[in-house]
């Protein structure tokens, strides 16, 4: 069973994408914070991690640098989650290009959720997936 780290401030964002990713067969992991997040990444080692961009104290491209810095969790694919439209262009921008990243919008929709994490994990969607 693939395991995905949630790091994202708003408890209520956390749960609801717990709920949907273990409902597709994801084991799941939380942080409230980049710090923490780290701290999970590194004991843990998920194969995907789930990063909110604006969160108090280190912010997600903060968070995904020091992720990149750590030869523990610098291959962990990351998916970003924004709720402003401008962080997407800011983000592209602050990041380095190179690595393999993807930006979700909120609200996202179940399917492109799922579809994202599939493409990051190199795996195919199963039809009729993500409810």
């Amino acid at each position: 069973m693939k395991k995905i780290l949630i790091v994202d401030d708003e408890p209520d964002v956390r749960a609801l994408l717990n709920s949907r990713l273990a409902a597709n067969g994801f084991e799941i992991l939380e942080a409230p914070d980049g710090p923490s997040g780290i701290a999970v990444a590194r004991e843990e080692k998920p194969d995907l991690i789930l990063l909110d961009i604006l969160m108090p104290n280190q912010d997600g491209v903060e968070t995904y640098h020091t992720l990149r810095e750590d030869p523990i969790t610098q291959r962990i694919p990351v998916i970003f989650l924004t709720a402003l439209s401008q962080d997407i262009s800011v983000t592209q921008k602050s990041l380095d290009l190179t690595e393999s990243y993807a930006i979700l919008g909120k609200p996202y929709r179940a399917a492109e959720l799922i579809q994202k994490v599939r493409t990051a994990l190199g795996e195919p969607m199963d039809e009729g997936e993500a409810g």
